[in-house]
């Protein structure tokens, strides 16, 4: 049976969306069919969101937030998901740190704690905090690099909107990532087996510093981060799918394929990076 346009009337190509005679729209994409999920929002226009409920609303509801996020792109929640990034970084250290153990001598008795609880303590917070510097620095970094590609991409594409929908889009879609590191020290918390690294006394900080830091990287906990992270990058890629349509006009199709492109260089780049 040949399929018609239920405007004119005219015989249209299965899988047309757009009727070629009356030019209305007859249907969604194929995609848009195969995942509903991926449907465009009914409403050209959508309410103005802060950016935590942007950050809220890309994991309940996608396609409305990313249009909001394309009609009015913001600098701040992208700021913001960098900044949570560095902290839960901070927060990964300090957990897998509390499960490496020390044994010091209290009242001429050996006593083994966690090396958090000891006198060596004090070093990993300072360099928990210390290490969100670079990780802000790498998080703009890649928020750069990464919307520098995206937006070339983008325009090879065909692709509409400016720099600053494309920062937009990508600092918002790398939230997943925030979530699977808060998942990741709850696996650490729950999973992994403390580790004794040896006695050290009072006076010797440096050495059980050095210790903990090559057991930590050396623990087989990272693997289990790792392919987290990669799920995460997945997840990414599907939220960037919504982005790239709303905020350089494209097809849900196109918007796909450049999606697909962005998360093979993502997780390349991370697993070169390890």
């Amino acid at each position: 049976m040949v399929r018609r346009c239920e405007f004119c009337d005219s015989p249209v190509p299965a899988d047309a969306t757009v009727c070629p005679v009356c030019h209305e729209e007859i249907a969604e994409e194929t995609l848009e069919r195969i995942l509903p999920l991926l449907k465009r929002p009914d409403a050209p226009e959508v309410r103005v969101m802060a950016p935590t409920e942007r950050m809220w609303g890309i994991i309940r509801r996608p396609g409305p937030t990313y249009r909001d996020i394309g009609q009015r792109p913001d600098a701040v929640g992208p700021f913001i998901v960098i900044i949570l990034n560095a902290l839960v970084i901070a927060a990964f250290y300090i957990a897998i740190t509390s499960k490496m153990t020390v044994q010091q001598l209290v009242n001429a008795t050996l006593v083994t704690s966690s090396i958090l609880d000891t006198s060596h303590g004090g070093i990993f917070y300072v360099s928990a905090l210390m290490s969100m510097i670079p990780s802000i620095m790498l998080g703009f970094f890649y928020l750069v690099i990464g919307s520098a590609f995206a937006h070339l991409a983008f325009k090879i594409t065909g692709g509409t909107g400016n720099r600053k929908k494309t920062v937009s889009i990508i600092g918002y879609s790398m939230f997943p990532v925030v979530i699977f590191r808060l998942i990741a020290i709850v696996v650490v918390l729950v999973s992994m087996e403390t580790q004794f690294i040896g006695v050290y006394p009072s006076g010797a900080t440096v050495g059980a510093f050095e210790a903990a830091t090559q057991a930590i990287y050396e623990s087989s906990i990272w693997l289990t981060v790792d392919f987290l992270m990669t799920a995460s990058f997945f997840w990414v890629g599907f939220l960037l799918i919504f982005g790239i349509r709303e905020a350089h006009d494209t097809s849900t199709i196109w918007a796909f394929i450049v999606s697909v492109l962005c998360m093979i260089v993502l997780v390349w780049t991370f697993w070169q990076v390890h």
